[in-house]
Parts: C-alpha cells; structure tokens; sequence
C-alpha cells in the first residue's frame, strides 16, 4: 500500500495530493494512464435512449465499460474513504462505483478528482465503422448469395439492380443504377435486387421499395441487416415485406474481392408481386 500524503486540510476534510495520486496510479498496470485520459465505451446494443443520456454525460456505469475499472481506481488511490474525502463524494457512492454501479456522474466527479479527464466513446468496432460508414457505400454482394437468389426464382439474372457499384454489375441484372443515377429517383420494375447502402439513407431505400411495391411494378428482394427494432424494419413488415432471416454473418466483396465479415446479422425483405 502506498502511503497517503495529506497536504491540506479543509473544513476537517483531507485532500491526497496530486503527487500521490499520479504515483499510485500510474504504478504497474496503470502505466497506460500516462495521457491522463480514462474511456468509456458505450456498448453496443445499448437502447438508443441510453446512448442519448450517456453521452450528455448521464447514466448508470452497470451499461459502460471504462477501460479502468472503478475499483480498481478507488483500491490504488487509498480505498474508499480515501476517494471520498478528495471527491466530495459520499461513502456509499463510492462503494456503489466500486461495485461496477453507481452514475456515470459519480464516475467522472471521481476521475476529476485523481487527476483524470473521462472521454467517452462507442463501443463499435473498426469493421462495424467501415460498413456503417457514409463516406463508402459500395460493399458488394457476395456472388454465392444473389446466385442462390437467381436460382430460386429460376431466372439468370435480376431486372433491375438499383444500387449498384458499377454500370456492368457486379450482380447479374438487365439493368444497373449507380449512385451517380441514383436509384431513389428512378421507376423500378421486374425482378429487383437491393442491397442499399447501410448508413443514414438505408430508411429511404426502403421507404422507396415499399412505394414501388405498392405500385405492383416490382418483387423486391433487399438484403438489410436485422434490425427488427428500427422504425424502418417496422415500416417494410406494415407494409407486406416477408423477412427471410440468414444463417451466419455475410461477408461483404469490395472492388471484385472478398472484405471483411458483417459484425451484425442479416436479412432479405421480399415484397412479393
């Protein structure tokens, strides 16, 4: 145990001091503190109101992961009612963080206190950025998924492909719109194979296969991942799409090759004619 070193007294309250505090936890494991930052992850799956309130600085760290427990911080920096006293912090507030519960309020107000800035941060993963991203929206289908498609519907190719990478494919259809032609404005008939992008426009796609199905211009089948509890999952079912749930996880092809694996599950929507 590292000693405490009291250096001030205020209103019967003692302070550790700075100096102590960055020796102690710095010390050992704590060595990946030297940027004085501490992160906490938003995990994913966290319903989008608690993502909301954790970052304006709300919630309760039972759905965070910080990336230095607070029982690890409060065992280094004295114990209990060590943190107490250079936090402001009650006794059982601090007992309640160092049993991974407690605010996430409480949980900065404490890393304030030691020395530390919090940063928060979500939880997603490098591949679930790349394939969420708004700046790339190419991610092709794997060949052996719309050539089962094909051979399900016993024809060689789609009629219409309106989310294309390419002017000549790479899925096989009759007809190709790139994002210069942009699909969303254009009338789509016959056997239609989507694969939209899946950032913040994949709600208009499929708000745009609903409208084109209730034309009776169309089947449609959209390959989505499975979000059944979005408002756009909801729209498509309101609307008559059937959702066929896939085995695994797909891996996505860029530029003609295989890329990395979805980290979500997914799933056509056909709207049938």
């Amino acid at each position: 145990m590292f000693p405490i070193v009291r250096d001030s007294v205020e209103s019967g309250k003692c302070f550790v001091s700075c100096y102590v505090c960055e020796n102690v936890l710095l010390y050992g494991t704590f060595s990946a503190l030297m940027n004085r930052k501490i992160l906490v992850k938003i995990p994913l799956g966290l319903p989008r109101q608690k993502v909301y309130r954790v970052r304006h600085g709300v919630g309760s760290m039972a759905d965070l992961t910080p990336t230095v427990p607070a029982a690890d911080l409060i065992r280094r920096a004295g114990g209990i009612r060590a943190v107490a006293r250079l936090s402001g912090l009650s006794k059982d507030a601090v007992t309640a963080l160092s049993q991974g519960k407690g605010s996430l309020r409480s949980y900065d107000k404490m890393v304030q206190a030691l020395g530390f800035t919090l940063q928060i941060e979500d939880g997603k993963s490098r591949r679930w950025r790349i394939l969420h991203s708004s700046t790339f929206q190419c991610w092709e289908t794997p060949p052996e998924l719309w050539q089962t498609i094909l051979a399900r519907l016993n024809i060689s190719r789609f009629d219409l492909d309106p989310c294309s990478p390419r002017n000549n494919g790479p899925v096989a259809a009759l007809k190709h719109f790139t994002e210069r032609d942009n699909g969303l404005l254009q009338s789509w008939h016959g056997h239609v194979w989507v694969n939209p992008p899946y950032g913040r426009a994949l709600s208009h796609w499929i708000d745009k296969a609903i409208q084109e199905h209730q034309q009776g211009r169309a089947t449609i089948a959209a390959l989505v991942p499975s979000r059944t509890g979005t408002r756009w999952w909801h729209r498509a079912i309101a609307s008559g799409a059937r959702p066929e749930f896939l085995a695994g996880r797909i891996r996505f092809w860029r530029d003609g090759q295989p890329g990395d694996t979805a980290p979500f599950d997914s799933a056509i929507l056909w709207w049938e004619a």
